[in-house]
C-alpha cells in the first residue's frame, strides 16, 4: 500500500469512526470514592489514577466510553458506595482495605501487621497470584470485579493527642480503629481501648474526646487535617493499605469484548499511576505535616519488634476465625508471597 492509499484509508477509518461515535450514545460509567477529585502533591494516588483511567478510556474508545468521577464521598460513605456498585446504581467504586473486609474477610490478610517490608513488596504481591486469588474471591462474594490493587497511601501509623513511643504509652488510650476485626484485636493486644467511628465523623470525635487517637496513612491524616487534634505521629508502619478500583460484574459483562479490554487496560493504568503518585506523595507529606505543627517519632528497632510481637498473632488469630476453614491457608499464602517478593527485590 503506497503512502497516498494508506492516508486515504486512514481518513476513511477516522471519518467512519467519527460517524459511528456520533450516532451511538456513549456508555457512561459513574465512579464514586472518598478522595479529592483533583491531582495534588501531596495527594491521593487514587485521584491521579482515576483521572488517568478516565482520560485513557475516553480517548482509546473514541468517546464511546465515558467515565464520570464523583469524588469526596459525593455519592455516600465508603460502605454505601460499595453497596451502590453492587446493585448497579453506580458502575464503579474506589474502596479501601478495611471497608472491603466486612464483605470478604480474607481481604484482611493484606493488613497483617508487618507482613510487607515496603511498598515494592506489597505491589509485587498484589500484582501476583495472591492478588488475583483475592480478587476472584471478592468477585464471587460481592459481584464486584477488582480492576486494580493500587497503593492506598502506603502504611498505617499511630496518631494521638499525646506522644506515643512504645506499647506502654498506648495503655488505656481511646483509639479509633476501622472495621477490620484484626486491627481491633491488634490495638487491644497493645492495651488500647478501641472505638469504631466513621471516617467522616472522626475529626469531631477526636475534638470532643470520644477518641484520643487513631491509625491511618499519612496522607489520609493530612488531607482531613487531623493533625490539628492529633499532632503526635508515631511511624509504626504497622499495616499496609490498598485503594482498589472495582466494577459491577454484570455491567462489565454487558460491554463488548473490545470495551472490556479497554476497561481492563485502564485498571492496570490506574494501578501504576496510583502507586507512583502515592509513593511520591509519601515522600513529601511528612514535611507538609511538620509545617502544620505535627511532631513525628520513629520507633527504634526494639520498639518496632515489640509492636510486631504483641500485635501480629492476635491479628492473625482473629482474621483466621473470621475467614473460616481457609483462614490459615490465606495467611500462609500471603506470608510466603511477601517473603518471595522481598528476595527477588534484592
Amino acid at each position: 500500500m503506497n503512502k497516498f492509499a494508506a492516508f486515504a484509508l486512514g481518513v476513511t477509518l477516522a471519518f467512519g469512526s467519527t460517524v459511528t461515535t456520533a450516532l451511538a450514545e456513549p456508555i457512561v460509567m459513574k465512579i464514586g470514592f472518598s478522595s479529592e477529585g483533583d491531582i495534588r502533591m501531596p495527594g491521593a494516588g487514587r485521584s491521579a489514577g482515576a483521572l488517568a483511567m478516565k482520560n485513557y478510556l475516553e480517548v482509546a474508545s473514541g468517546g464511546e466510553l465515558q467515565l464520570e468521577i464523583h469524588p469526596d464521598g459525593a455519592l455516600g460513605n465508603a460502605r454505601t458506595m460499595v453497596e451502590s456498585a453492587q446493585t448497579g446504581v453506580i458502575e464503579m467504586v474506589g474502596a479501601y482495605t478495611s471497608i472491603m473486609v466486612p464483605f470478604a474477610p480474607e481481604i484482611a490478610v493484606t493488613q497483617i501487621p508487618y507482613v510487607f517490608r515496603d511498598n515494592l513488596t506489597a505491589w509485587k504481591v498484589m500484582e501476583g497470584p495472591v492478588g488475583d486469588e483475592l480478587a476472584a474471591s471478592f468477585l464471587e462474594k460481592t459481584g464486584l470485579r477488582v480492576l486494580g490493587w493500587a497503593d492506598g497511601a502506603g502504611f498505617r501509623h499511630i496518631y494521638a493527642e499525646k506522644p506515643i513511643k512504645n506499647v506502654a504509652d498506648l495503655q488505656g488510650t481511646k483509639m479509633r480503629v476501622p472495621e477490620n476485626p484484626g486491627l481491633l484485636a491488634m490495638f487491644r493486644a497493645w492495651g488500647a481501648n478501641t472505638v469504631t467511628i466513621t471516617w467522616s465523623e472522626l475529626y469531631t470525635a477526636l475534638q470532643s474526646g470520644m477518641a484520643e487517637g487513631h491509625d491511618t496513612e499519612l496522607y489520609s491524616m493530612y488531607s482531613k487535617k487531623l493533625y490539628e487534634v492529633n499532632p503526635y505521629v508515631t511511624m509504626t508502619r504497622h499495616s499496609y493499605n490498598l485503594h482498589p478500583i472495582m466494577i459491577n460484574e454484570e455491567f462489565f459483562q454487558s460491554l463488548s469484548p473490545e470495551h472490556q479490554t479497554l476497561v481492563l487496560q485502564a485498571g492496570d493504568l490506574y494501578t501504576r499511576v496510583g502507586n507512583a503518585h502515592s509513593f511520591v506523595s509519601s515522600l513529601v507529606v511528612k514535611q507538609a505535616m511538620e509545617a502544620e505543627g505535627a511532631t513525628f517519632y520513629s520507633p527504634t528497632d526494639e520498639e518496632i519488634a515489640e509492636f510486631r510481637d504483641l500485635g501480629q498473632q492476635p491479628y492473625i488469630d482473629t482474621i483466621t476465625r473470621k475467614i473460616g476453614d481457609e483462614g490459615q491457608e490465606w495467611v500462609d499464602k500471603i506470608m510466603a508471597a511477601a517473603k518471595e517478593a522481598e528476595q527477588t527485590a534484592r
